[in-house]
């Protein structure tokens, strides 16, 4: 199983450091948020590149802008060009990296149902535009599954089923397992689109909130999931906080327990979760030879 962090930025000053860091935590790969690609040189992101291929992590992603600016099904044809050209641009800083992903966003906040049943179009228009580009960047766009309030990608199947039309290997699906949990049943969700599932977004919560937080540490049905999490022969971005600031090694075994199910669980209720420490309060590992330890001391 390989783990992936998704992070914010990057800091020029401690980049070798931090990749060291990385690796030594056995952390495989890394996903980036859009804005520090905007913020350095094409030179400055070619030197990432070959920073991070020397170094044995992988930049495996980006994470593109999302909010009303850079909608690409919005209503307004206006806004909606400004934001698949602001795409174009982003995809290029993408491929300079060497990243295989660039995970967009089906649609912005939710609107009349008139335009919800339009916002399909207007992102298949703007996808088609894109990915030619995206082909020639070698760089592969990844859709990702939206929480409720958003127009349309809240479904993973609907939003599986779109990206499927396309039938291209240059546009898959980012599933959000965060996001998933509150729109629905994650579990069968992930069912029905791990065949479309480029990247992914691990991430738990209490079903109500998009909390972040690290497996095992909300009530995503983590022994549900794990069937088809434990194939995928790419790396499991985990976007989640690292709770209580723990070291990255410690986030990476605690996430490879609970998907891997070597964690002290219990059932109540005919539901099944995971155990936490009362003293440290951190998930309950089982080792090989059957002892339980956590975090503390």
């Amino acid at each position: 199983m390989k783990i992936g962090v998704a992070i914010g930025k990057i800091d020029n000053a401690t980049l070798e450091d931090d990749l060291r860091t990385w690796l030594s935590a056995g952390i495989s790969a890394i996903e980036c948020n859009y804005l520090p690609l905007m913020e350095n040189s094409m030179r400055t992101l070619e030197l990432w590149a070959k920073l991070f291929k020397g170094n044995g992590v992988m930049f495996w992603a980006v994470h593109a802008p999302f909010d009303g600016h850079h909608n690409l099904a919005n209503p307004d044809e206006r806004l909606r060009r400004r934001a698949v050209e602001y795409h174009k641009f982003v995809i290029e800083r993408t491929r300079a990296v060497d990243a295989k992903y660039l995970v967009i966003h089906p649609s912005g906040a939710m609107r009349s149902e008139e335009e919800r049943k339009k916002a399909w179009s207007w992102l298949k228009e703007s996808l088609e535009e894109l990915l030619p580009v995206a082909e020639d960047a070698n760089v592969a766009l990844a859709v990702e599954n939206m929480l409720p309030e958003a127009a349309i990608g809240y479904d993973a199947i609907e939003l599986s089923d779109f990206v499927a039309t396309f039938s291209s290997n240059h546009l898959r699906l980012c599933f959000d397992t965060g996001h998933a949990h509150i729109a629905g049943d994650v579990k069968s969700a992930l069912e029905h689109v791990a065949d479309m599932v480029g990247t992914y977004h691990i991430a738990d919560n209490d079903k109500a909130h998009d909390l972040h937080l690290p497996p095992g540490y909300g009530c995503v049905p983590w022994d549900a999931l794990m069937p088809i999490l434990m194939q995928a022969d790419f790396p499991l971005i985990v976007e989640t906080c690292r709770w209580q600031d723990a070291p990255w090694g410690q986030l990476r075994e605690e996430v490879e327990a609970v998907l891997s199910g070597r964690v002290v669980t219990v059932e109540v209720d005919g539901h099944k979760g995971v155990v936490r420490c009362i003293g440290c309060g951190r998930v309950m590992i089982r080792a090989e030879d059957g002892s339980v330890r956590c975090a503390c001391p």
